[in-house]
């Protein structure tokens, strides 16, 4: 009997050490006997056992262990004395402690004055975290805890914290979807609709919001007034998204119109060659100020309907462009109506008249250069003259310029130049500067302060082609661009 009851003792002392073993997964006696010291509470006597580990491999990552708890230990240790003013290095050293931890085998218990110590600092950052809105890593930091130092009743109040701000979190971002979806609908109404849609939502959301902040027990904590206040500005967020589109539907007609004023007439003229008569041209100003004017009609109609939603100030804004382009146009119409002398003058470029009130789309710095007016003729078999109209700010000092295709020499007056015996027989001065000629770009420096008036006359001089093209444009700087 007293034989029986060894053999039995023998094999229940062989199964207790199995079962130790097979908490880490290894069967090694050395490895089993580490694993027991370490859980008695105190890593660093593993080390002897995990010495004696046959396998180099095995050997290095057991001992890696304990590198790793001390590395985590010393990273929980570097926080004592640090105040909690110190968000950065709590959160910092809290980071590194859980990544070490984190690294070691899960049969490996950690000392409880570790997780006492761990539990504490993790708490506050997670804290701070939901303060400064980062709601991803407070989530992530949670889980993490909760698995190195064990889930204890002091998680109890940053588990409702973390609870409540995700709740919160999470109806903030449904109605900031929706209303990202509602900005991207096409038609306006209905983007409208769908805006004032999410508006009405966040009316009971906000309730629930307050509802759940008031009764969670939690609702002074930091991370919960960050929350409970950034879902208060939801509403305003959209309202903003809702009053830009109609900010972005005003100034549609805004464009529409500036662009109908720099609009060209279609096809050739009715003149020789296809060039534009003085009646072309004055007809076609005149649609393009009905057109501005149709265009305008539509915006009051526009704001008529939604009074509610579209500023005054948005509407004197058009009806001061619009206001603007009419003199402009008023003015052009003046001119091509005195038939006689504007027919003397050459042919007539277009748009006729140009100007940095009128930037060419897609420049990269829209201030900087005008549209271009366009010229151009075949069967040229002498000089040819033109002319057109300036628009430069009083006291700018832009600069007209005119650019070839080709290298036909350019002169440019303030004077008529119909024909080249006026030129000579009043010995017009040449506005060219022609130190600052670049290529085939012709430059009337300071244009503003050298022509007399709004006009421009340019003669282009026989080449050796019959055809050529061009275009005339204003720059703020013509050098400066240049260089």
């Amino acid at each position: 009997m007293k034989k029986m009851l060894t053999v039995l003792m023998a094999v229940l002392a062989v199964l207790f050490v199995s079962c130790q073993s097979s908490q880490s997964g290894d069967k090694d006696p050395a490895v089993a006997k580490g694993v027991n010291a370490w859980n008695r509470g105190n890593p660093e006597s593993a080390r002897a056992y995990w010495q004696e580990i046959e396998d180099s491999a095995k050997k290095k990552k057991y001992l890696n262990y304990i590198t790793l708890f001390n590395a985590g230990n010393t990273a929980l240790n570097s926080t004592d004395g640090v105040k909690a003013s110190n968000e950065g290095k709590l959160l910092s050293s809290c980071n590194t402690a859980l990544a070490k931890f984190s690294a070691i085998d899960s049969s490996l218990k950690l000392p409880a004055n570790v997780c006492s110590k761990g539990t504490k600092l993790t708490i506050g950052c997670i804290d701070n975290l939901l303060a400064a809105g980062k709601i991803a890593d407070a989530n992530k930091m949670y889980k993490t805890a909760i698995k190195v130092y064990g889930k204890t009743k002091d998680y109890d109040v940053i588990a409702k914290e973390v609870d409540v701000c995700n709740t919160i979190s999470a109806k903030r971002n449904t109605l900031l979807e929706q209303a990202n979806k509602a900005n991207e609908i096409e038609n306006f109404e209905s983007r409208i609709a769908a805006y004032d849609a999410v508006l009405d939502k966040c009316t009971s959301a906000e309730a629930e919001v307050n509802n759940l902040v008031k009764n969670s027990g939690v609702g002074t904590t930091k991370g919960v007034s960050t929350y409970a206040r950034s879902f208060k500005n939801v509403r305003q967020n959209i309202a903003i998204k809702r009053e830009g589109a109609f900010r972005d539907r005003v100034y549609e007609y805004k464009d529409r119109i500036g662009a109908e004023f720099a609009r060209q007439p279609d096809g050739a003229g009715s003149g020789k060659n296809g060039a534009y008569t003085n009646t072309d041209i004055l007809n076609h100003y005149n649609s393009v100020s009905a057109n501005m004017d149709s265009i305008y009609n539509e915006l009051l109609d526009f704001a008529s309907k939604h009074n509610q939603d579209v500023g005054q100030d948005i509407i004197d804004d058009v009806a001061a462009q619009k206001k603007l382009l009419n003199s402009k146009i008023a003015q052009i119409n003046r001119e091509i109506a005195h038939e006689r002398e504007v027919a003397s003058r050459g042919k007539t470029v277009m748009p006729l008249m140009i100007g940095l009130f009128n930037p060419m789309p897609g420049s990269t710095a829209k201030n900087k250069k005008s549209r271009p007016a366009k010229f151009s003729a075949t069967g040229a078999k002498k000089n040819e003259y033109w002319w057109g109209m300036v628009s430069i700010p009083r006291g700018q000092m832009n600069d007209l310029v005119i650019t070839l295709k080709d290298n036909r020499t350019v002169r440019v007056f303030n004077e008529n130049t119909k024909s080249g015996k006026l030129i000579e027989k009043n010995n017009l001065k040449d506005l060219v500067s022609r130190s600052s000629r670049v290529g085939n770009s012709w430059p009337v420096l300071n244009a503003g302060s050298q022509l007399k008036g709004t006009n421009y006359y340019f003669e282009v001089q026989k080449g050796k082609t019959e055809n050529y093209s061009g275009e005339v444009v204003v720059y703020s700087s013509f050098i400066t661009r240049m260089r």
